[in-house]
Formats: structure tokens, sequence, C-alpha cells
């Protein structure tokens, strides 16, 4: 009896080596593979729409500044630095409560608040600051400096891909 079970394991080893590996049936792969892109390609539209937010702003801020409506440009300054008004801000806050944080090893360093996509922390506070020295500007050499500081921060995180 003890040669049949050392036989029957011995011919079970070899069955076993005769086997094909197992593997993922490839139309599993195939459907990974799909769903790796759309999530892949989702982020990729997000920054697309944050990043055409900003010039809408950037945009809109230009056109203010323009018709000599330094308040309503400072607004749209401060629009582009927080990343959208309120509504947009629910939206992320929505985003980050599902566990989506686009810059997540960014905002462990600092570099971004929860759920920027675009904007840096360093280049909110500059932003902010170039609209608040555009509100309290008492003359056009202020207003120019502030504008300057504002198209600056915006040309470089317009540019960065």
């Amino acid at each position: 009896m003890r040669h049949k079970a050392i036989l029957f394991v011995g011919l079970l080893g070899l069955l076993a080596t005769m086997a094909p590996a197992q593997d993922t049936p490839p139309s599993i792969v195939d459907a990974y593979e799909a769903l790796a892109d759309t999530i892949l390609s989702l982020r990729a539209a997000e920054h697309g729409f944050v990043r055409a937010m900003l010039d809408g702003h950037r945009h809109a801020a230009q056109v203010r500044y323009a018709q000599g409506n330094w308040e309503a440009a400072a607004a749209e300054i401060a629009l582009f630095a927080n990343e959208g008004d309120n509504a947009i801000g629910g939206v992320r806050k929505r985003l980050l409560e599902g566990g989506h944080h686009f810059n997540a090893a960014g905002e462990e360093q600092g570099i971004f608040e929860p759920g920027y996509v675009v904007v840096t922390s360093a280049a909110k506070t500059k932003l902010l600051a170039a609209s608040a020295a555009l509100r309290q500007a008492a003359d056009e050499t202020a207003r120019a400096a502030a504008w300057a500081d504002f198209e600056a921060v915006a040309a470089e995180l317009l540019a960065a891909e």
C-alpha cells in the first residue's frame, strides 16, 4: 500500500509539472486594462478641466482689468487662487471625502492644499496677495505691479504640464 501511495504522489507531481500554469483569462486582463485606461484618463480630464477653469478666470480678470473694474478683476484673481468658487470647493470636498486626492504626495509635503490640482500653496499665497494689492491700489503704478504679480504666477501655472 505504501508503494501505491508513493506512486500516486509521484504521479500527481508529474501531472502538476505537465499542467499549464494558471493564468488570468485574457478577457479579464483586457477588462482591467480598459478600467485602468479609464481611471487614468479621468485624472487627465480633471487636470484639463481645472486648467480650463483657471484660464477662464484669468481671461475674466484680464477683461475686468482692461475695463478698469479693479474690484471685479481682483475677485477673479481670488477665484483663480482658490481653484474656483464655493460651488467648486464643494465638489472638491466631495472628491476628498470619497478618497480622491489628485496631488496626494504634494499634499503630504505641503505643496498643495487638499484637493487642489494646479495651484500650489505657495502660488495661492502670491495670488491672494496680488488680489489684495489690486483692491488696495491707489494709483496706476500699484495696480500695474499687482497685475504683473498675478500674470507672472498665472502664466507659470498654466504653462506647466
